[in-house]
């Protein structure tokens, strides 16, 4: 069974929930990934990287860094596949974690079309309102988190 684990104790997590955007990220990456989580049920990838190695990346599109209170159903080291939390990429204790800037560039690069589209859908809209959107989403995101690891019905059934 896969157990909740909190991130900024050992790693911090990248959650990206697109599975195209996450293959796109693999691809790019090759044999510089680290470990992955992924979730065949919800589509969710995880990437690990060493805590607070991504604060100051820039926002995107589609990923989010969990950190503090978040947690992550990592499943045991020997489950490769579903359903549920699985390892996409094996975890192997001394090259678990993802350099950080490369996984930044690859995220970029494969959410680049997400965020025009979502540039347009922004576009009139003040510095305000902007921020307070990205701060509703956040929160939902954080929440929509907690909810798909512990024991609580999912939000969407």
């Amino acid at each position: 069974m896969p157990r909740p684990v909190a991130t900024r104790v050992h790693w911090d997590a990248v959650r990206v929930p697109d599975p195209a955007v996450a293959a796109s990220v693999l691809d790019r990456l090759g044999r510089e990934t680290g470990a992955v989580i992924a979730d065949s049920r919800t589509g969710v990838r995880y990437w690990l990287v060493r805590p607070h190695a991504a604060d100051s990346w820039p926002a995107m599109t589609g990923v989010s860094v969990l950190g503090r209170d978040d947690f992550v159903a990592v499943p045991p080291i020997w489950k490769l596949q579903g359903p549920g939390p699985h390892w996409r990429v094996p975890f192997l204790a001394d090259s678990y974690l993802t350099p950080p800037d490369p996984l930044c560039g690859a995220l970029l690069a494969a959410t680049e079309h997400l965020q025009e589209e979502d540039d347009d859908a922004l576009v009139g809209l003040t510095a305000e309102r902007r921020a307070w959107k990205d701060r509703v989403l956040r929160i939902r995101l954080r929440e929509v988190n907690r909810r798909s690891i512990g024991r609580e019905s999912r939000p969407w059934g």
